[in-house]
């Protein structure tokens, strides 16, 4: 049997046809993800924090807006930042179709707690996804945790970490098809978490009834769950770091289990100067008493926050207040 031979001219043509079908494809269910984003009720909600990055946090919007799953809201909970960052975010959103609300809370120091608080009160969905103004998300992200989020668990994901010079890349040219860092990329950190692997995440992802390494930048919690703790609490503000892990022993000590996203739910961690905390401070004594008491509401919680904080800007349908 001799096998059919194609002339350079054929097989150009074929290529050509056949990405031309791939594209068309890739179109037509854009269009079906954005008219979605509008129509279906809305799954998770996407929260946001934010100070003072409006070029990261475009890269982290643009990486929302690009989701497998459409039907969530995005909250962008600001912490005090200038007029930039509202700038940002409108040119970003406003021609998009997402359903979103940018929050802000006026600049008193760092309040970590208070404004993901506040974005939890402008949202509606049933499962809140924390994430941070500083870490872009694969294409699955959401997707991945609406999967791993079954009733009475949260779910923990994982994040590499950029080098310098890939992440001055994305902020120079924006998120580039295939932009995603491969495991190889020199300099990348934490590179297995740069590989996307559900099926053995599947496995791996087994229910744990305590987990001390909690990252509230990647962080997904069921509403009622998040609500029967009365949310993040406000204690901790004014330092960086705790917030996530009294959040997480709260919904521990009332029956709440953890799964780690192994190879799913992926961050990619821009590059910048991070202070890292190396010595016990007060918040590590209350964290201790925590457990100790094993508390399950929060003391400065969701139900305690005043009425400081307004949305400044909304997609249409949703209110600028």
């Amino acid at each position: 049997m001799t096998r059919r031979r194609f002339r350079p001219n054929q097989l150009r043509w074929r290529e050509k046809t056949r990405f031309k079908s791939e594209f068309a494809f890739h179109c037509v269910r854009q269009v079906r993800q954005l008219k979605l984003m509008r129509t279906e009720p809305p799954k998770a909600a996407l929260i946001i924090s934010t100070y003072n990055w409006p070029a990261a946090l475009q890269l982290v919007l643009k990486s929302a807006l690009a989701q497998s799953e459409p039907a969530f809201e995005l909250i962008i909970a600001d912490d005090g930042s200038k007029p930039d960052t509202a700038e940002a975010v409108r040119a970003t959103l406003c021609s998009s179709e997402a359903r979103w609300r940018h929050v802000w809370q006026e600049d008193a120091g760092f309040r970590q707690s208070r404004v993901r608080n506040l974005g939890v009160r402008y949202s509606m969905a049933p499962v809140l996804i924390f994430i941070d103004h500083d870490t872009a998300l694969h294409r699955h992200f959401i997707a991945d945790h609406l999967r791993l989020s079954g009733e009475g668990m949260f779910v923990q994901g994982k994040r590499c970490f950029l080098p310098e010079s890939y992440t001055e890349k994305l902020i120079r040219e924006g998120l580039q098809p295939g932009w995603w860092p491969r495991p190889w990329l020199a300099g990348l950190g934490n590179r297995k978490n740069s590989i996307y692997w559900p099926a053995l995440g599947r496995v791996l992802a087994r229910p744990k009834e305590l987990e001390l390494s909690i990252r509230g930048c990647n962080l997904a919690v069921r509403r009622d769950d998040f609500l029967k703790v009365d949310g993040f609490d406000e204690f901790y503000d004014g330092v960086w770091g705790r917030e996530d892990s009294d959040l997480a022993f709260r919904l521990f000590h009332t029956g709440v289990r953890c799964r780690n996203a192994w190879f799913s739910a992926l961050q990619a961690h821009f590059h910048h100067r991070q202070v890292k905390r190396r010595e016990r401070d007060h918040l590590d004594d209350e964290l201790d008493r925590v457990r100790q008491e094993r508390r399950t509401i929060a003391a400065r919680g969701l139900s305690r926050m005043d009425g400081e904080g307004r949305v400044v800007a909304a997609s249409p349908g949703y209110s600028e207040g």
